[in-house]
């Protein structure tokens, strides 16, 4: 997914770790660049959210999601307000996906550590992270085949009819759905074979 670009978030050219499906912190700054929104920023920073800057007030679910992916700790940058700008620390890197909310660099240097408990423990956060954590989970690409190409996948569509007959032809509806079916995967994983068995229910 990387595919040699550059990255704004502070140390991404060390945010090398990978998970279960090899997919590294860039990576998923790419993923979450699609689903970050207002709904997940932070309620009292929503007003002043935009696509342009997509990562204001996700700071806290971000870094707590990826401490589930990759495990390590989540750190805070003390904030004039009082708050803590949250990042991750992984097997001695560093690195904070929305670190580009602000325009000026931080100082990640002797921060305190953040508890999941003490932050997820607020109901507002907590909705908030599980919401990007089902919109992430609703995108995330198949695992990572080693040979780079990924495995059948088979799909039973089944279509009840009331008595009215359908225009549609067997083979077309079968097509129809394997091309729409395939635009769910993520092209950087290949497009995986997909097998439409169809079933027609009269009712």
């Amino acid at each position: 997914m990387e595919n040699g670009k550059t990255y704004r978030f502070y140390g991404w050219e060390t945010a090398d770790v990978k998970d279960q499906r090899g997919l590294t912190p860039r990576d998923y700054y790419d993923l979450l660049s699609r689903v970050w929104c207002r709904k997940t920023c932070a309620a009292r920073m929503r007003d002043e959210w935009s696509e342009d800057n997509k990562t204001w007030g996700q700071c806290t679910i971000t870094a707590f999601l990826l401490q589930d992916i990759y495990g390590g700790k989540v750190y805070g940058v003390p904030l004039p307000d009082g708050n803590y700008h949250c990042f991750n620390a992984v097997g001695g890197r560093v690195f904070d996906l929305t670190s580009e909310q602000f325009p000026a660099p931080l100082d990640y240097r002797n921060c305190p550590e953040q508890l999941r408990e003490t932050h997820l423990g607020k109901t507002e956060k907590r909705l908030r992270y599980e919401e990007l954590k089902d919109k992430l989970a609703a995108i995330l690409p198949l695992e990572k085949r080693e040979d780079n190409e990924m495995e059948e996948q088979i799909v039973t569509v089944k279509i009840k009819t009331k008595g009215e007959k359908c225009e549609m032809t067997d083979a077309e509806i079968k097509d129809w759905y394997a091309s729409h079916i395939a635009k769910l995967f993520d092209p950087a994983y290949g497009t995986p074979e997909i097998e439409v068995k169809l079933e027609r229910i009269e009712k």
